[in-house]
């Protein structure tokens, strides 16, 4: 099970990076049908989010009740994103300044502590995601408050109050280009709609747990539909510009392309566990996911310099790209046995001496 999401991960972040890789040079003239799946590239976003309310229902199967548990939960959970994107964003600030790239109206703070802002202010453009996983962290730390039995049925109402508000905003024409400027963060982002993409994720697996005779390829099959029925209203509906991944279009990607990618997920879950050596690397390379997810855009910054303060000529543009690619997963790789993964289990490490019982 867990080799199979691994695998997603993995996948997901580099069609992450495929998707921003179009802007650059390096990227290849693709036919077609290859270049709508890159295009497609915003939905590793949905299976993250999905995997994310996975991970949580799986995490917090047997952690008992009360505030020790869920503050070292909220602790826990926003180290694993901190520990990640402090040394990332670190990196950011000196490749930037030293390219000459660093946008004027960046804001340090808000990219740093992650908190709900304008998102195109961040240095990273990708890290507004990360502003929502804190989110539904925070929204499962304050469930473990409550008694087991009681945590699902509060978290599901939380879920169907969202679901109440998406449709309120949405048939009341609350969802448009210019709803940053004319809305409270109370629609753009405590009832954004992509949240309940993690909600999808976390009642997924509890059901899967009480009905573990599924069929896997009945799911992959959903899947497909759903995905055959996004991608028609992507390119039949008369959309604001860029289309469905633009905010004002949430409500319909979270219907459609969440529905979708939670039945992936559900697939994934139930898959046998694969044997093949080349399966089990793919699992081992979704370890470096999220190194991948923070890191791609800088990789891209400095190999466009590169290509382009040289005088590169890229004959062969899909091996220019395959090489990239190689490259960043590299990197990644060093990013997170050398950064990520030490600092993270230091921190895990002592929030657990922290939270165990006093003598």
């Amino acid at each position: 099970m867990i080799q199979s999401i691994q695998i997603l991960r993995f996948a997901a972040a580099l069609w992450v990076a495929l998707y921003h890789a179009r802007t650059y040079s390096f990227f290849p003239e693709l036919p077609a049908p290859l270049r709508a799946i890159a295009e497609g590239g915003f939905v590793g976003v949905d299976i993250f989010f999905v995997i994310s309310g996975v991970i949580m229902a799986l995490a917090t199967t047997n952690t008992p009740s009360g505030f020790r548990p869920s503050a070292q939960f909220v602790a826990t959970r926003f180290s694993r994103i901190y520990t990640g994107w402090w040394p990332a964003m670190l990196l950011y600030v000196v490749g930037l300044q030293a390219l000459g790239a660093m946008p004027p109206d960046v804001n340090l703070l808000s990219s740093a502590l992650l908190y709900p802002a304008n998102f195109s202010l961040h240095i990273n453009a990708v890290t507004w995601t990360l502003v929502f996983e804190l989110y539904f962290y925070l929204l499962i730390g304050a469930s473990l408050l409550l008694p087991k039995p009681w945590r699902d049925r509060a978290l599901a109402a939380w879920g169907a109050t969202m679901v109440v508000l998406v449709l309120y905003y949405a048939a009341t024409g609350r969802y448009r280009p210019d709803m940053f400027a004319q809305t409270t963060p109370l629609i753009w982002f405590y009832a954004a709609p992509l949240v309940l993409e993690f909600f999808a994720g976390y009642f997924m697996y509890r059901w899967l747990q009480r009905r573990p005779q599924q069929r896997w390829y009945a799911w992959l099959l959903a899947s497909a539909l759903l995905c055959a029925a996004a991608v028609y209203y992507s390119v039949s509906a008369t959309l604001y510009a860029p289309g469905i991944v633009g905010f004002y279009h949430w409500p319909e990607r979270a219907l459609l392309v969440g529905a979708a990618t939670t039945a992936l997920v559900a697939a994934a879950l139930l898959m046998p566990q694969p044997q093949h050596p080349a399966w089990r690397l793919l699992a081992k390379l979704g370890d470096y996911s999220f190194a991948i997810y923070l890191l791609h855009l800088l990789v891209f910054q400095l190999v466009q310099r590169f290509i382009n303060s040289m005088a590169v000529e890229i004959p062969h543009r899909s091996v220019s790209l395959l090489l990239v690619l190689a490259v960043l997963v590299a990197l990644s790789a060093l990013y997170f046995h050398a950064i990520e993964h030490p600092i993270y289990q230091a921190c895990r490490r002592g929030i657990a001496r922290w939270a165990a019982p006093k003598p």
